[in-house]
């Protein structure tokens, strides 16, 4: 299977991952905003877009929310593969400027971190969090998630979690997005097949949600029956119970139709190389902690059963160990200075 069909079957498999419909629907134009940024600087929605479009991530602050924190500095790590693909970024909060500069100067930051001060672009798109009392310093803050937009400003695809403690990473949505995968790779070879394992974060922070992907290839004129199939052994990826991670369900590609001569059915299978992936939410802290090594890693370990048949025979059924390990890193818990952090409004300004 070639590149650029698995990119296809990835953007068509992301729609199934999402987990709430916040904001305006896919295919509709995002609203235009005029917002500085952490130097002050301005910026619109046409400034903002690349040749292909921005990804922009709505989130709670960079001053009091830890998980917003870890997912702007993973944003960081890989915003240039963003722009490599034609892609604006930028996020957006209700944090002034002077505490957006703030944490950027202490973390690194270099995209733009937008002031959305009294949440009126956050209002504008719908996704006010309602269940904050109005006079609570807290108010004002959108439900966190991504949207990714074309070069017109058309919203193609958006990435929220239900759970506030729970963030898409970067690096997931330019795998489930893009089809682009991380670097690292690890090849382990079983019987009739070959599998390249990566993970789209090697180094995580409790309530990232990365993405673990396998990349299958079969010997010529072999194959593997697909999950649902009647009447013979499908594939099947089983995670073993972790307390570090709470696995989602493995995403397969559309299986081919192929009609084997030997039995004179048609039924549903992979043959050459395709890519199965799985996302993965990280535990918080009370659990994930105590599954920790002493060095500060953890470890997600797996199965990948099958049974490969070719033209003439069905080969014995096997299950092939598949892992990957990541290392731990704690979550930020630093505020920028008090006369930089949000205040409550006066009732008459709600």
């Amino acid at each position: 299977m070639r590149a650029n069909t698995f990119a296809a079957l990835l953007i068509l498999a992301a729609s199934t991952l999402l987990a709430r419909d916040y904001g305006p629907p896919v295919g509709h134009k995002m609203p235009n905003f005029k917002l500085h940024d952490q130097d002050g600087k301005e910026h619109t929605l046409k400034s903002l877009l690349g040749a292909q479009g921005a990804v922009i991530l709505m989130y709670r602050s960079a001053d009091w929310c830890p998980y917003c924190k870890a997912q702007l500095v993973e944003l960081e790590q890989h915003q240039d593969a963003f722009r490599q693909l034609g892609l604006g970024v930028a996020a957006i909060s209700y944090d002034s400027p002077a505490a957006l500069h703030n944490f950027a100067e202490r973390k690194g930051i270099h995209f733009a971190l937008l002031s959305d001060p009294d949440s009126k672009f956050i209002r504008e798109l719908g996704i006010l969090n309602e269940t904050i009392p109005k006079d609570s310093p807290f108010f004002g803050v959108p439900h966190p998630g991504s949207f990714v937009l074309d070069s017109n400003g058309v919203i193609r695809a958006k990435y929220f979690e239900d759970d506030l403690h729970q963030r898409y990473t970067s690096a997931g949505i330019l795998l489930h997005q893009f089809g682009l995968m991380p670097a690292e790779t690890k090849e382990i070879m079983g019987k009739q097949l070959k599998v390249t394992a990566s993970a789209t974060n090697s180094v995580v922070a409790p309530g990232q949600r990365i993405v673990l992907a396998m990349d299958i290839e079969l010997k010529p004129n072999t194959h593997v029956y697909a999950p649902g199939v009647d009447g013979y052994i499908p594939i099947e990826w089983k995670m073993n119970e972790s307390d570090a991670a709470v696995a989602q369900n493995a995403e397969f590609p559309a299986p081919q139709k192929l009609f084997l001569a030997a039995i004179n059915e048609t039924v549903a299978a992979y043959s050459g190389t395709f890519r199965v992936t799985r996302d993965i939410n990280i535990d918080q802290d009370d659990k994930l902690k105590p599954a920790l090594d002493s060095t500060g890693h953890f470890t997600i370990r797996s199965t990948l059963r099958y049974q490969a048949c070719d033209n003439r025979i069905c080969y014995i059924p096997q299950e092939l160990p598949i892992q990957w390990t990541f290392q731990y890193q704690d979550l930020d818990g630093q505020r920028v200075p008090a006369e930089l952090q949000h205040k409550a409004a006066a009732s008459s300004q709600r």
